[in-house]
């Protein structure tokens, strides 16, 4: 079985502490202003957001491109979508695909609901960012996804795991890592705890 990595945004104390668990990454964001070589330079593999989520900024991307461009450890980067809705989101994609390719960064498709009724141009991405609505998120779609993606040979990250239980549920499918707020807003407390279940060998909710 892959090591399923938690990819945390900010807690960079925390992260400290943890920076030697091999289970254990980091989620950079265009708002979160963060010093990459720091996570660099703790070894971790790391990835970054587009922020979409919480309201996308245009030149608060750019400038992370900017800041990354060349950086070592980069899973992806994810190009900007449209929450809850695939055919937006693929419009979107096409316009910044090249743009991320351009500073020579690996390029994630986020999926978002309606994603079975598009065209998935798989040759245009390397990961496969899992988001959506949490009925799109838990559906049996996604499940199929992921696991074509992982075939393709595609790296494939869920948003939005905040519990044990979404935890266990991502990996059953095959994801490569997961990120959730609630790790960064309590770092001290859940980051523990996510690693321990990621290194954990019998997944007690779908033993």
């Amino acid at each position: 079985m892959d090591t399923i990595l938690l990819l945390v945004s900010g807690a960079t104390k925390t992260i400290k502490k943890y920076k030697d668990n091999p289970n254990l990454g980091f989620l950079l964001t265009p708002r979160g202003g963060h010093d990459i070589n720091i996570i660099i330079d703790y070894g971790l593999k790391w990835a970054m957001d587009n922020d979409c989520f919480t309201g996308f900024n245009e030149q608060a991307f750019i400038n992370t491109l900017k800041r990354i461009q060349g950086k070592q450890g980069c899973l992806f980067v994810n190009a900007p979508d449209v929450v809850g809705n695939a055919e937006l989101t693929l419009k979107q994609f096409e316009y910044w695909q090249p743009i991320i390719k351009s500073y020579d960064l690996p390029v994630s498709l986020v999926a978002q609901d309606g994603l079975d009724k598009c065209d998935v141009h798989w040759t245009k991405f390397g990961a496969l960012f899992i988001g959506g609505t949490t009925e799109f998120k838990l559906g049996a779609y996604v499940r199929e996804l992921v696991k074509e993606a992982r075939l393709r040979g595609k790296f494939v990250h869920m948003g939005r795991v905040n519990s044990k239980k979404r935890i266990n549920y991502a990996r059953l499918i095959g994801c490569n890592s997961v990120d959730g707020s609630g790790f960064s807003m309590f770092p001290d407390t859940l980051i523990p705890r996510g690693l321990a279940t990621l290194n954990q060998q019998y997944w007690e909710e779908f033993a």
